[in-house]
């Protein structure tokens, strides 16, 4: 699984996308020829699309619409003509580009003979040529103005400037003949209904004044006198079914109360009738004389006595009276009620009156409405009459006025070569990033760092660049021959790394595999071995590689010597087994004379015992081994290094074999430390990875300040 996949909410990380966007932009620098291939493949195509294009010329013309001007024929209720509103305006745009418009152009210029649309053949028709030009006029209201744009796209620049200003006059000649019709239909239709309309108003007014008569009263006053009584008896009577309706509800409750007075008081009729109200305000007079005459005597004093009988009199009273309250309330409702039913008879009254005058009044307003309708028309149609009369020999002002003549363009609008070369380019970058990451998706090789520390989850030790003299592993020892190169440094930054891992004495033994052959494993092994050396402590390379050796041709030894075969056979002793080299601290243990049994002779004890001894012999011991995925041999021996190293060639070794040999060494109880990058195109990450090196950072002068001499 994807380490940055969120396994929270299933989405990618934010790193994770920044990963896959540098992965994408990293292969789009390495196949930038796909890219320039692609985009002038574009550029030619859009260049000979633009070639081949008809060339097409636009005239522009502007009408404006005065919808302020009303004309004389404007007549209420006989012609009405809504001219505002963006409905009415976007109805003349259409009609400008009418058929009937369209028709008048082609007629009155002779388009049917023009070349243009004969094509040097037969003559078209008139309908022919109108739905051909059809679709090169258009019109089109100006946002938030009364302006039209009328324009004309044809491949004759000419032609077009001729049908856009054709195309105004011809609808301007309609709409005057429009007009003038529309005059002379009006006031013929209003001369013929002239007299019928007269004869009809004499016999209504004539209807109106024979009724009055007959019936020999004024209805308009009378109805209006009895309108008025009603309404007052009326309110008078809703005035005394409302005073019944309390009173009833009020004597209810003092039935209920009996002689309580504290309930009585709550009722609003008796506490605010007129005895109540005077024998309350004596009864709190006496209370107040007995308070004033308390600040002055004793209560055995004869004015406190008689004061003190004076209010026990008043209370007396006062209760009486509220018992008599009871009493008074019946009869007021009695009385309420009386007067209630006396409003209810005069309103019947007033009710028969006013059915009898209603009767009268709506044949009577019947006839007043048709004599006012008859009038208001013929006042209107003689009104008329008289403007035309009038204005009959005053010309009518057009509603539209051309603002701007059709234009003549002799620089085409189509084809817009600079944009078709853009959209060309647009496309073509879209199609190569769209290429580049197919094959992205397709190459299951490890591209950089990034990507192999991503997909293992190990850390990337070393990232070895690519050099024109590394042939398949087989090269050059850049440690020593070329310490100025990138590859010099990428050979010390392993060996660094390796370092920071743990305690030298803890990781002595580290051991250098593959998955596959010809991943560099022997060449990265060598060199990571003479760097080693070079910090003044004893090491150790041995080839345990049985079945294909390389390091005895890497360090230029002739011959088959003793080597770890013939030590752990016991035919050799130990120190006849390891040679001196070229390099200080560094010495060689060759792979020794071919067995047919590698395997055998590593799965038992004399290759552990070789490997102890070594260790004890030396500061570092570098192993080189045979590829994991090829043969078993060393997973037989994996779990005596305390440090894995798994070469594997950049751009070219698939994700799985790797994995694959990554969990093998897993099984076999080794614990791989990390991976190598072998043979790393700067593009893809070396230079990014060691930023601090080669020419990149120094300039001309190299790592170590100058410049290198050897490739």
């Amino acid at each position: 699984m994807d380490p940055n996949l969120n396994i929270s909410t299933g989405e990618v990380s934010s790193e994770g996308m920044a990963t896959g966007i540098r992965d994408l932009w990293q292969g789009v620098l390495e196949r930038a020829w796909l890219l320039v291939l692609i985009m002038a493949t574009a550029a030619g195509l859009g260049v000979w699309q633009a070639g081949r294009s008809p060339r097409i010329y636009q005239s522009k013309a502007v009408l404006y619409f005065d919808s302020g001007e009303v004309t004389v024929l404007n007549i209420q209720d006989v012609e009405k003509r809504e001219k505002a509103g963006i409905d009415l305006l976007n109805s003349i745009a259409n009609n400008l580009k009418s058929s009937s418009i369209l028709r008048r152009v082609v007629t009155s210029h002779g388009l049917t003979n023009h070349l243009y649309f004969t094509g040097g053949t037969n003559q078209p028709s008139v309908d022919s040529v109108a739905r051909d030009i059809s679709g090169a006029v258009d019109a089109r209201l100006r946002r938030f103005t009364r302006l039209l744009d009328i324009s004309v796209e044809l491949g004759d620049a000419q032609l077009a400037q001729l049908i856009a200003q054709s195309v105004m006059e011809e609808f301007l000649k309609q709409s005057a003949e429009e007009r003038v019709g529309a005059g002379t239909n009006a006031g013929q239709m209003l001369l013929a209904s002239e007299g019928a309309i007269k004869d009809r108003l004499l016999k209504a007014e004539r209807a109106v004044a024979e009724y009055r008569r007959t019936n020999n009263i004024s209805l308009q006053e009378n109805s209006d006198i009895l309108t008025g009584d009603f309404k007052a008896l009326a309110e008078k009577h809703s005035a005394a079914k409302d005073e019944v309706r309390l009173l009833d509800l009020e004597y209810g409750m003092s039935q209920k109360v009996g002689n309580n007075s504290t309930e009585l008081l709550k009722l609003p009729l008796v506490s605010r009738s007129p005895e109540i109200v005077a024998m309350k305000e004596k009864l709190q007079t006496q209370e107040a004389n007995v308070s004033n005459l308390q600040l002055r005597y004793r209560e055995k004093h004869p004015a406190m006595i008689q004061a003190r009988n004076e209010v026990a009199t008043a209370k007396a009273q006062f209760e009486e009276e509220l018992k008599r309250a009871p009493e008074r309330l019946k009869l007021m409702r009695e009385a309420a009620i009386a007067k209630e039913k006396q409003f209810d008879q005069e309103l019947k009254e007033q009710e028969k009156k006013l059915g009898q005058l209603a009767i009268l009044r709506i044949e009577y307003d019947r006839l007043q409405r048709e004599a006012s309708t008859e009038r208001k028309l013929y006042d209107t149609v003689i009104n008329r009459l008289r403007e035309l009369d009038l204005t009959g020999g005053i010309e009518k002002k057009s509603e539209f006025r051309i603002i701007e003549p059709a234009s003549f363009s002799s620089t085409p609008i189509r084809p817009n070569k600079k944009m078709i070369l853009l959209y060309a380019l647009m496309l073509g970058v879209s199609l190569s990033i769209g290429c580049v990451w197919v094959l992205l998706q397709l190459d299951n090789s490890i591209k950089s760092v990034d990507h192999a520390e991503r997909i293992f989850g190990l850390p990337v030790l070393g990232a070895i660049p690519k050099n024109k003299l590394i042939t398949d592993g087989k090269g050059r020892l850049f440690i020593t021959d070329d310490p100025q190169s990138l590859c010099a440094e990428a050979f010390r930054s392993l060996r660094a790394a390796l370092g920071l891992l743990g305690r030298d004495e803890d990781r002595k033994v580290v051991l250098f595999t593959s998955a596959v052959p010809s991943e560099g494993k022997s060449f990265t092994g060598a060199n990571y071995a003479v760097a080693h050396a070079q910090q003044g402590k004893r090491t150790l390379i041995i080839d345990l590689d049985l079945r294909k050796p390389s390091l005895g041709e890497t360090f230029g030894v002739t011959g088959t010597p003793a080597g770890a075969t013939d030590v752990m056979l016991g035919r050799e002793p130990f120190e006849k087994g390891v040679q001196t080299t070229r390099f200080e601290n560094l010495f060689l243990m060759t792979a020794g004379k071919m067995v047919p049994n590698p395997a055998e002779l590593l799965a038992g004890p004399w290759a552990k015992q070789l490997i102890e001894e070594a260790s004890k012999r030396f500061d570092k011991v570098v192993l080189d081994n045979a590829p994991v995925n090829a043969v078993s041999d060393t997973l037989l021996i994996c779990k005596e290094a305390q440090t894995i190293c798994l070469v594997m060639h950049a751009k070219r070794t698939p994700v799985r074999v790797v994995s694959r040999a990554l969990e093998m060494l897993r099984r076999a109880g080794g614990r791989p430390s990390g991976v190598v990058l072998n043979f790393l195109p700067g593009s893809a990450g070396a230079g990014y990875y060691y930023y601090y090196s080669g020419n990149k950072y120094y300039g001309s002068k190299g790592v170590y300040g100058a410049a290198s001499t050897k490739g």
